[in-house]
């Protein structure tokens, strides 16, 4: 619209709807918010109507809103007719609109999933729970630091022989039975995987118990082993008791030892758990996964305790984890070994999960949903990019990592609020479910439908550097060429 529509003085009222009857569908709708970037001012967060509407920044000369559409599971097959209603300055504008239903419905349970990886979330991160929730993804928080420190609240308490579950189940348990989603579009659907807090410096801290060997088997106390064992025994036994049984509880190390250059009191790992290099860091993975698995099977039942790595050099692996990785997150080279991350997957039973990062503010948004179908194609279960969530400085300043931006004024004080990229992590996440009804509807083998999928687009991810500095780059998976006209031709396909 015109550049005095985007006046703070003049609010545009938009309103879309359908004939009422059983399912009618629901929309919902938010304005693009613009922050700075490389290019000028770029829409990425999509903050509610409510929200203070901003002045106009020097050339803009239009402005977004956002509109999307819930088709409820009882909605009607065929033909709904509703009406499009903006109003603005005491002008209004009317769009007859026809949606086509189908005679389907996408799962509510995820057969692939985002995982949206974070390392801290605000006191409200309930909210953050439900957004990804909503979105057809995962939130996923690390509850320890690189020091070694467990997050407040985030481990149950541990007295050196007996867990204490009171504040942890309160805090947590309502993700696990998803008594917290039961009033948004997929009910109560528990959440798809969450960290436990078991790591190097819990529960048992390593300082007094390590000798300074660099072979994990030979490096520390019966006592320190002895105690993780029996904490992920404990571990174990409540979440059977409990009947937490969808999801994945992931027993994961995170730990660095280079961050140790900058101090000893900066690291708590004596070798690089996280992304390993050296067999020695391989080694040192299996004797913790080896420890976690005997005590969760000392305590057998339906839940899913998984040990989980994320592998940048799975060419490097050899066979260090055979038989203990569960959950193996794996970097770019899954592109450039596929045959030895996949024969591994079939062979082990694994969940393959690929990571990388989410595309700049200033590139295509296509990204996430082309990732997302590309990585199911050639077999994973799911994607995961590293960082998810945002901070105040994400408002002013294009942040790729904030998929989730917090509170803010701009925002109307509520928070957190959505980016459009994660919506397009939710379109490639239904995009995969379609594949994976088409599957098993056809018995074609996944992979035989997913090389169709991959030459009927065309393209062919490539890992890209993403200018990060701080450590291992985790990358981005890019497609340059790919058009969301594309995707939305293998969808009605």
């Amino acid at each position: 619209w015109s550049s005095d529509v985007c006046s703070s003085d003049l609010k545009l009222e938009p309103a879309l709807e359908f004939e009422a009857r059983t399912g009618s569908p629901r929309a919902a709708f938010g304005r693009l918010h613009l922050v700075d970037s490389r290019n000028g001012p770029l829409p990425d967060p999509i903050v509610p109507l409510t929200s203070p509407a901003p002045a106009a920044v020097e050339g803009q000369k239009n402005g977004c809103h956002h509109c999307e559409v819930f088709v409820p599971h009882d909605a009607a097959a065929g033909e709904h007719r509703g009406a499009l209603k903006l109003r603005a300055g005491g002008q209004s504008l009317e769009i007859q609109v026809i949606l086509k239903v189908w005679d389907f419905t996408l799962p509510d349970h995820l057969s692939f999933l985002p995982e949206m990886n974070c390392y801290a979330l605000p006191a409200n991160e309930r909210d953050y729970y439900r957004l990804a929730h909503l979105h057809r993804t995962v939130l996923n928080q690390v509850p320890y630091s690189q020091s070694g420190l467990v997050r407040d609240g985030c481990a149950p308490g541990w007295n050196g022989a007996k867990l204490d579950w009171s504040g942890w189940d309160k805090r947590f348990g309502a993700y696990f039975d998803g008594s917290a989603f039961s009033d948004l579009p997929r009910r109560a659907v528990p959440i798809e995987c969450f960290y436990l807090p078991l790591h190097e410096n819990w529960p048992a801290r390593i300082e007094p118990n390590y000798n300074g060997d660099y072979w994990a088997d030979r490096a520390f106390t019966s006592n320190y082993r002895t105690a993780f064992v029996e904490a992920s025994r404990q571990m174990a036994e409540h979440v059977h008791q409990k009947g937490w049984n969808d999801t994945f509880f992931q027993f994961f190390l995170n730990g660095k030892n280079d961050f140790k250059t900058k101090g000893w009191s900066r690291g708590s790992s004596p070798w690089l758990l996280d992304e390993p290099a050296n067999h020695q860091d391989y080694w040192a993975l299996r004797y913790f996964g080896a420890a976690f698995h005997e005590g969760v099977a000392k305590a057998p039942g339906r839940s899913k305790l998984v040990f989980r790595a994320d592998i940048s050099r799975p060419q490097w692996q050899r066979d260090s984890m055979d038989g203990l990785l569960d959950y193996a997150v794996v970097g770019g080279a899954m592109r450039t070994y596929p045959r030895i991350v996949f024969d591994r997957k079939e062979a082990e039973g694994q969940v393959v999960i690929e990571y990388a990062g989410t595309n700049k503010i200033e590139e295509a948004n296509v990204q996430p949903a082309g990732w997302c179908v590309d990585a199911w194609a050639r077999g994973a279960d799911g994607v995961e990019p590293w960082q998810t969530v945002g901070n105040a400085d994400s408002w002013c300043k294009a942040d790729e990592l904030s998929l989730f931006y917090p509170a803010s004024p701009a925002s109307g004080g509520t928070g957190p609020v959505p980016s459009i990229r994660l919506k397009s992590y939710r379109r490639g996440q239904q995009d995969v479910e379609y594949l994976a009804l088409l599957g098993r509807l056809s018995g074609e083998p996944r992979w035989a439908t997913g090389q169709r999928v991959l030459m009927q687009l065309r393209q062919t991810g490539e890992k890209q550097g993403s200018g990060f500095t701080g450590g291992e780059d985790a990358g981005i998976i890019s497609f340059s060429k790919l058009l969301p006209q594309e995707l939305w031709a293998l969808r009605v396909r």
